[in-house]
Formats: structure tokens, C-alpha cells, sequence
């Protein structure tokens, strides 16, 4: 009798596995269309987290993750330059891929916006990135090269960051 019952609960659990094949998704397929295509920054200065190099691209600690990141999945990136104010909005209107600004996970922007979890710690303060809300294959993997990046932020900066 209880092998009766095996059988349809193995073929319930392959076929939700199953239904995890692509998980987590984008609504959008924004990891798709970036990688080998086009990811578009927005950036506003705000040193030493984005700065203004002297050929007018940005610089700094976010702007050297996000190229290293574009790396990783053989992307071109296009640099917007503009208030927070601004970004922030287009970032909520899905114009834009990713916002660097020096932003804290205590932004009043949270609920408009998604962010990545923290990459570095500067006392109470958890330094993050602007990402567009329900992304969350694109933001994973952001994140996973963020996470890669801890301890040479951490031994470069100094500073804890977080678990």
C-alpha cells in the first residue's frame, strides 16, 4: 500500500523540479538582453563611489565593479550621467539597468526600486546598487560577482562587509 503512494509523489517532486530549471527568472529577460549586448549605467558622482574621470567617463569603487561585471558576461556598457533624482526615476520606468550613486540600503527609494544586497560596510552605513524592481536572474548575478569581490573591497577599503 505505501508503494502506491511513492510513485505519484516522485512524479510530483521531477515535475517541480522541473519547473525550477530557470530559476530565478527576469520578467524582462534583462540577463539575457545584457549579456553580449548592452548594459546601460546610470551614474551620478559621488566619491570615492563614482567619481569623474578626466576623459569624462566615471570612476571609482562602483564604476570599476560594474566594469568588471560587464566583463564577466561580454558587455558593452552605456554610461548616463545625471542626478539621483533622475536616475532613480528611470530606473523605476526600466530605462536603465543599474544605478551607481553611492546609494545606502537606507534609500526612502526602496520601495520603487530593487538593490543588490550590500557590498561593503562603512559603519551603519550599507553601500549598495540601484537595480531594476523583479530582476532577479540579473540582480543574482551581480550579486554572486559582488560577492566575489568582498575581500579584495575589504582588504582595499578596509572595512567589514556583510554576511
Amino acid at each position: 500500500m505505501q508503494k502506491v503512494w511513492k510513485i505519484p509523489l516522485l512524479l510530483c517532486l521531477c515535475w517541480l523540479l522541473a519547473g525550477c530549471e530557470n530559476y530565478p527568472k527576469d520578467p524582462n529577460d534583462t540577463l539575457a538582453q545584457v549579456t553580449g549586448g548592452t548594459l546601460v549605467v546610470g551614474y551620478s558622482e559621488n566619491p570615492p563611489w563614482v567619481t569623474l574621470g578626466p576623459n569624462g567617463h566615471p570612476g571609482g569603487v562602483e564604476a570599476d565593479l560594474v566594469r568588471g561585471f560587464a566583463k564577466t558576461i561580454q558587455a558593452q556598457i552605456t554610461w548616463k550621467r545625471d542626478t539621483e533624482q533622475n536616475l532613480l526615476e528611470e530606473l523605476e520606468e526600466k530605462k536603465l539597468h543599474l544605478v551607481l550613486a553611492g546609494l545606502t540600503d537606507d534609500s526612502p527609494w526602496k520601495s520603487k526600486i530593487s538593490f543588490t544586497r550590500p557590498y561593503l560596510e562603512q559603519g551603519k552605513k550599507k553601500h549598495v546598487f540601484g537595480v531594476v524592481m523583479g530582476e532577479n536572474a540579473f540582480v543574482t548575478k551581480l550579486e554572486k560577482y559582488l560577492h566575489q569581490k568582498e575581500d579584495s573591497l575589504k582588504t582595499r577599503y578596509g572595512h567589514a562587509t556583510p554576511q
